[in-house]
Order: structure tokens, then C-alpha cells, then sequence
């Protein structure tokens, strides 16, 4: 999903986009089961810590974080990270590369307050091939985590999207360091239920610097979808509660697509949690596949998951 785009046409520019997130998508679908052949670098000083904080405007009327803005936040520690490596966003358009996540998994563990000071961690854990990558963040307030999260990464030439081995030198900028495991998502009972649809035009201003959907969008959607359906029951949205959640992206969004996400209840977390699966589509097929748990603030899902019967 990145890249400069030289044609003159706007149509031209569109059917480029998508024709590198096609390859793209392909190539994952042949790595990803080889995930497991890995090499790893024990080196201390891979491990980047950074003191962060969230937005007033990440916070809902209960002041309780949202989840796509702790993705957010996940995202400038992974930015901040390459920068102290020597990578910043400049330099991988200069060496016409770049890293784009294809999968990340959250797990939400605290409520953070508005104005707090997040101890935020990094570090890769592994390596695959010089072109697939696994970063893990860790994030705490006080010794207490607030969240957990593991992005999956693939390299790839900045100019045509194809997945490309990374330099020595760059691979070498970051080396896998055995820090501890990467986060998994809850196991749940389950339990078919209901389903929703949400349909909307991706705004043009919504676009990020590389001109298509920022990857915590899609769990937004998913968590927009789910808070209208909330609406509907009569169960007030702002009690949702993140405890989960997980994306795997298959194609960008552009701005002013169609988008289509289709929720539907899939499990239970006994009567704490409800367990929806997303479906993210455009008109040129799937563009993602989420899974979120989901809870209320009072610690019980039981209207939640009786609204999706």
C-alpha cells in the first residue's frame, strides 16, 4: 500500500495501487506458513523503550481509551524504533523500501487515564528471510500493563510493492532479540449468533501520507459496526470495552471506496466477553479479516451478547 505514484492518471494511479496490493497479498498468502523458519539475535540494545502518551481525542465520553488509538500508539513506537536504528521514514524512500504490516493481535489488560505517561517498549523477535518481521510492544502505566501487542511486518520495494529481501545492513539495523512471547488471542466457547452489515465511502481526507487506509482504521470500523448495532439494542456505545483483538490485512482501502463491514457473533468469553468476526470488503474483494472481544464497563457482556442472538 505504499509507493509514489507517477502516472499522470488518476484511474492509471488507482489500478497501480491496486495491482501491487494483489501481489502483495499473494506472496503473503505463499510466506506466512513458513512463518516458523526464523533466525534470532540476541542483542540488549534492540529493545527500545519510549515514554509516550495518547491524545485527548483517543479517549470516549468515559474516558477510556479506544483501541484504534492504542494501535496508534503502537504505530509511533514501531516509527520511533526504526528511527533510533537509523531508519527513519526519509531513508526507506530514499533506499526506495519500506515495512507494511500485514497482521497485528492486541490484547488490552488496564485503563489508562487521560494524560498519563505510557512506558513504551519494542522490540523485534524475529526475522524471517530478511523480509518478514514480527514486532512486538509492550505498554504499561506504572508498572501495570495496559496493553500487549505483536505486528507482523513485510518488506517490500517502495516503487512496485513487491515483498523484497532486505539488505544486510538493514536487517542487521534490526536484529531479533528473545524478550518474551508474542501475544495470542484468548481462547473462546463458540457460540453462532447474529449478524450486522455497515456500509460507508471512505472519506478523502481520511487517507494517511501514503494515500490509502492507516491499518488501526480497520479496527475503528470494526468497532463502529459493532457500536450501532449496540445503538439499535439500546445499549449505549460508549460502555463498549476493548479486550481483544486481532486483523489480517488482504488488500488497501482507498479514498472513496466502498466499504462493507459484516459482523457476526462467532463465540462468547463465558458472560464477560462477546467474540465478533468482521468482514472487510470493497468492491475489488476482501480487505480484511478482524476478530475483536469485546465487553462492557461494568465487567458483564450479557446485553452485548444477547444483542447479537
Amino acid at each position: 500500500w505504499l509507493g509514489r505514484h507517477r502516472l499522470s492518471s488518476r484511474t492509471g494511479a488507482r489500478a497501480l495501487r491496486m495491482a501491487r496490493s494483489r501481489a502483495l497479498c499473494g506472496f503473503l498468502e505463499r510466506m506466512v506458513p513458513d512463518a516458523c523458519r526464523c533466525y534470532s539475535i540476541a542483542v540488549t540494545r534492540a529493545l527500545c523503550e519510549f515514554p509516550l502518551s495518547l491524545p485527548r481525542n483517543a479517549f470516549t465520553a468515559r474516558e477510556v481509551p479506544r483501541a484504534g488509538d492504542l494501535w496508534r500508539l503502537c504505530q509511533d513506537a514501531a516509527t520511533l524504533a526504526s528511527i533510533r536504528a537509523g531508519w527513519p521514514p526519509e531513508r526507506f524512500r530514499v533506499e526506495r523500501v519500506a515495512f507494511i504490516v500485514y497482521k497485528m493481535t492486541m490484547l488490552h489488560d488496564a485503563v489508562t487515564p487521560y494524560g498519563a505517561v505510557l512506558e513504551t517498549k519494542t522490540w523485534v523477535s524475529r526475522l524471517r528471510r530478511r523480509t518478514l518481521c514480527t514486532r512486538e510492544v509492550r505498554i504499561q502505566h506504572r508498572g501495570m500493563q495496559v496493553a500487549a501487542a505483536t505486528q507482523e511486518w513485510v518488506h517490500v520495494d517502495f516503487d512496485t510493492l513487491k515483498p523484497k529481501q532486505a539488505t544486510e545492513e538493514a536487517a542487521a539495523a534490526f536484529p531479533a532479540v528473545d524478550v518474551e512471547p508474542s501475544v495470542a488471542m484468548p481462547a473462546y466457547e463458540p457460540s453462532p449468533g447474529g449478524a450486522d452489515e455497515l456500509r460507508f465511502q471512505m472519506w478523502q481526507t481520511a487517507a494517511d501520507p501514503l494515500a490509502h487506509a492507516n491499518h488501526p482504521a480497520y479496527v475503528d470500523w470494526c468497532d463502529e459496526a459493532t457500536s450501532r448495532h449496540m445503538d439499535a439494542a439500546g445499549i449505549d456505545p460508549v460502555l463498549l470495552r476493548p479486550i481483544a483483538e486481532t486483523v489480517t490485512y488482504r488488500s488497501a482501502v482507498l479514498p472513496g471506496e466502498e466499504v462493507e463491514v459484516r459482523t457476526e457473533r462467532v463465540g462468547v468469553l463465558g458472560s464477560t466477553a462477546v467474540v465478533l468476526r468482521h468482514s472487510i470488503e470493497t468492491g475489488r474483494g476482501p480487505a480484511a479479516e478482524a476478530v475483536t472481544v469485546r465487553g462492557l464497563l461494568d465487567g458483564s457482556a450479557e446485553p452485548l451478547i444477547a444483542a447479537w442472538l
